[in-house]
């Protein structure tokens, strides 16, 4: 077989081996987030409180995910990428047929930790394989892609699981997706190409894969890389503020404004996930082309803070006691602005440190930006929903809630956000930026 050829397969195994990733994040996404639609409606038939609503969505996944998450990421580092992902799509699919099929907040509980378990090898897993199939150069475009699953989960699954619930019910709407993961399961299993850990297609410079670490000293290398350390603490911050958004801004929408789960799933599937989606892929490549046209790879860190900032007013103002119309502009602008925020950062996160590291350096990024957003932000709302609700009323205390937390968080995340670009060489350092930042 001529060269061509290899890389014209090479090429197909690339996108392929994307797409596949792409429906297990869109999968990972609906099984995550789909509770947030049905989350009224759970708390009416088992009679939880909103704090225990908080507690099953956030921190029940979200304790789970830290503790299997180590263990998951040095596996994925060391083994077959592949087929620990193929099994870990098959457990977390399990547990939400678990979810569908519980009758308490206990058994809800449980079957969300091991959602949570399940899910802590998707996005290491998923940027380690990419990360091996993308260069450089096109990593960030990859990654937006990738990333673009988020809407796609809204706008795929967020109305029929709207519908399927209004119709049939919250445990059908789980326990049909649960269904579908065990056959995704098999296609990442006996389909997935594995390629070679640092390996790079023939028109790229080599890269250096770096050292295998132990995990007390790749944790030292990302402490120590300035840049690294700071995109956390500020994604974090501001990923309190955006998962609050998300886990509530959903109920907002059926308390204050009447609107049924069928209603929510439509808005929510096609004019927020059609936004999120844009925002996705339009910032994977505009941010690479920024960063390409001036060599200057701070971009990828100012234009995502920027990204933040401009979202935080209108935080503000779908949390008020505004029109539907208003509400729901607000939620599109939130959720545009912070989804346009991953693509880059996360590209830069896997850029910046060795190859050899990048299941647990996504790992600890989606842990520090997106799990313990997602374990606190539902569950400070909830709790001073419920401290306030009966001078209030069920409606005004969740918006005054998310008033107090969302607008907050999400401003001193986005000013932090500017800060890892002093740590940045000004125009882009080829493969020595693993290094050079420390």
């Amino acid at each position: 077989m001529n060269p061509a050829a290899r890389r014209e397969i090479s090429r197909r195994q690339a996108y392929y081996a994307l797409f596949v990733l792409w429906l297990v994040n869109v999968l990972a996404n609906i099984d995550r987030f789909s509770v947030g639609i049905v989350l009224q409606k759970i708390k009416t038939d088992l009679q939880l409180t909103d704090t225990q609503l908080g507690l099953f969505s956030g921190a029940a996944f979200v304790v789970s995910y830290v503790a299997f998450g180590i263990p998951v990421a040095r596996w994925l580092d060391r083994g077959i990428r592949r087929n620990i992902l193929a099994w870990a799509v098959a457990v977390w699919s399990l547990m939400t047929l678990a979810t569908g099929a519980a009758a308490n907040f206990v058994q809800l509980a449980i079957a969300r930790a091991g959602l949570g378990a399940g899910e802590a090898a998707c996005a290491p897993g998923a940027m380690s394989l990419i990360g091996d199939y993308f260069s450089r150069g096109w990593r960030t475009q990859a990654v937006g892609i990738f990333h673009s699953a988020l809407p796609a989960a809204g706008i795929v699954g967020s109305p029929l699981i709207g519908i399927i619930t209004d119709h049939y019910g919250w445990r059908a709407a789980l326990i049909t997706f649960g269904v579908l993961g065990i056959a995704l399961a098999l296609i990442i299993r006996f389909t997935i190409h594995e390629p070679d850990r640092g390996a790079m297609r023939e028109d790229d410079a080599p890269a250096p894969a770096g050292p295998s670490h132990a995990l007390p000293d790749a944790l030292r290398v990302m402490y120590r890389n300035r840049a690294y350390r700071y995109l956390l603490i500020a994604h974090g911050l501001y990923g309190i503020a955006s998962f609050a958004f998300v886990a509530w801004y959903p109920v907002i929408l059926v308390r204050s404004y009447g609107m049924t789960y069928t209603e929510v799933g439509i808005f929510i599937g096609t004019v927020l996930g059609v936004a999120m989606l844009i925002a996705s892929l339009a910032s994977g490549y505009v941010c690479a082309a920024v960063t390409r046209r001036t060599g200057n790879e701070r971009w990828l860190v100012i234009l995502p803070a920027a990204f933040c900032l401009i979202s935080v007013p209108a935080m503000a103002v779908t949390c008020l006691d505004v029109s539907k119309a208003v509400a729901m502009a607000g939620g599109v602008v939130v959720l545009f602005f912070a989804v346009a925020r991953t693509p880059p950062t996360l590209s830069l996160a896997i850029d910046i440190l060795p190859s050899s590291m990048h299941g647990l350096t996504t790992l600890v990024y989606m842990i520090i930006t997106t799990m313990v957003g997602s374990a606190f932000g539902p569950l400070i709302v909830g709790a001073v929903s419920d401290a306030v609700a009966g001078s209030m009323g069920e409606a005004t205390a969740l918006r005054h809630a998310l008033l107090m937390t969302a607008p907050a968080f999400g401003l001193a995340g986005a000013l932090l956000g500017f800060l890892p670009a002093r740590f940045m060489p000004g125009k882009s350092a080829a493969p020595a930026l693993a290094t050079s930042l420390g």
